[in-house]
């Protein structure tokens, strides 16, 4: 009697302390977080002293000193669960061999053993049936296509705020909605040295074809970001944004071959379009690099529909279990591929692709980005030619 009075104070008190918790309602801010906390951690320290009072009062009452009310249900439930032999009877399980006086015991497979074997089957048929079958699953392949596109969307977002432009990846502007913004950007800040028509005052003249530290976008860019300040020129990365800086410079080079009002002198070295693509090719070597192995130069002609066959046909027995063209796979995609590397370099990387990775940077660079290595397929080189062929009617096409 007197424990189930004791259990029912018990249940009393931690119903108090549950109801009169603000645990399950919104919290008004950090005090009740930490009250709440508190109030849990008391109820929680009452009921385990209250219930180890009543399971004394228990023992007392039913004279259970060995504790046989509640610990032989939890035997018999281990037991159930193991299935084990008493230790009393292992001599009906004895196994008849005999190794060097070792004997065997015939146990049974324990059920929570059964229960995980039984349990992964049906684990494989639900996952073959909901990837394999019904097609519901993200494989592998469809959860990295998944996160390459949340990535290019971060990207492309980033590009257009401007965050990723610098004096490397910057190029140039020509739609008249960002020369607009450039040219009111280049009144705001740049008009008192430059004057407004660009004749050059203090700075110098922007509308010949002489630059003191190289025309070009990137050159032009550079200059916006850093300054020169040996020269009065400020850095205006504090002040204007990449887009703003990418805006103005654009702005700046469409001032060329105009004529202002008063034309300060000439001032640096002439800057042609020769220059123009010397330094595009120094900004991105990729452009020249014409790789290691047999190929050191490749006419290039109108595109050859026979070829273009021969190269498709050759790129889906030999290359597409590894390439794709418009997405990344165990190599990158290869659309545009013309654009992005020389032929030259395609066709030695076809060609030998373990010859161009111990010697070509570019290669190892590719190796170490996608880990598996590129498979020498012994083709021959007019077969190469021919993947060239249909990799460069591939980028007509984008």
């Amino acid at each position: 009697m007197k424990s189930n009075k004791l259990l029912k104070t018990l249940l009393s008190v931690l119903l108090f302390f549950t109801t009169s918790s603000p645990l399950l309602a919104e919290s008004g801010g950090e005090g009740a977080n930490l009250e709440t906390v508190l109030k849990v951690m008391i109820a929680i320290t009452a009921f385990t002293i209250a219930f180890v009072l009543w399971l004394v009062l228990v023992y007392a009452e039913k004279n259970d000193a060995k504790g046989e009310l509640f610990l032989s249900p939890l035997k018999d439930a281990l037991q159930w669960f193991t299935k084990a032999t008493p230790i009393s009877k292992e001599s009906e399980i004895l196994m008849d061999h005999d190794y060097d006086g070792i004997r065997e015991l015939d146990n049974k497979i324990p059920p929570w053993f059964n229960f995980l074997f039984y349990g992964t089957i049906l684990f494989s048929i639900i996952y073959m049936i909901n990837y394999h079958v019904i097609g519901s699953g993200n494989i592998q392949e469809e959860e990295y296509l998944a996160e390459m596109e949340a990535a290019k969307a971060e990207q492309q977002l980033l590009v257009r705020s401007g965050a990723l432009l610098d004096e490397e990846s910057i190029t140039r502007l020509s739609d008249a909605l960002s020369l607009s913004s450039g040219k009111d950007i280049y009144i705001k800040h740049c008009a008192a040295c430059h004057a407004n028509d660009g004749g050059g005052l203090v700075g110098p003249n922007f509308t010949d074809e002489y630059w003191i530290h190289g025309g070009g976008i990137k050159n032009v860019f550079k200059i916006i970001k850093y300054g020169v300040p040996q020269k009065g020129m400020i850095s205006w990365q504090t002040q204007l944004s990449p887009t703003e800086m990418q805006e103005v410079g654009s702005y700046i080079l469409t001032l060329q071959g105009t004529t202002p009002a008063v034309s300060k002198p000439a001032e640096g070295e002439l800057w042609t379009a020769s220059d123009e693509e010397a330094a595009e090719a120094a900004a991105n070597p990729a452009l020249t690099d014409k790789g290691v192995g047999p190929i050191t130069e490749v006419s290039l002609g109108e595109i050859d529909p026979q070829l273009v066959k021969k190269g498709s046909d050759l790129f889906v027995a030999k290359c597409s279990a590894c390439h794709k063209m418009d997405k990344r796979f165990v190599g990158p995609p290869l659309r545009g591929i013309t654009e992005r590397r020389t032929p030259e370099w395609i066709m030695n990387m076809i060609l030998d692709p373990d010859k161009m990775v111990k010697e070509n940077k570019i290669a190892r660079d590719l190796l170490m980005e996608y880990i598996s290595p590129m498979a020498n397929q012994s083709l021959t080189q007019d077969e190469a030619r021919a993947i060239l062929e249909y990799f460069r009617s591939e980028t007509t096409q984008e």
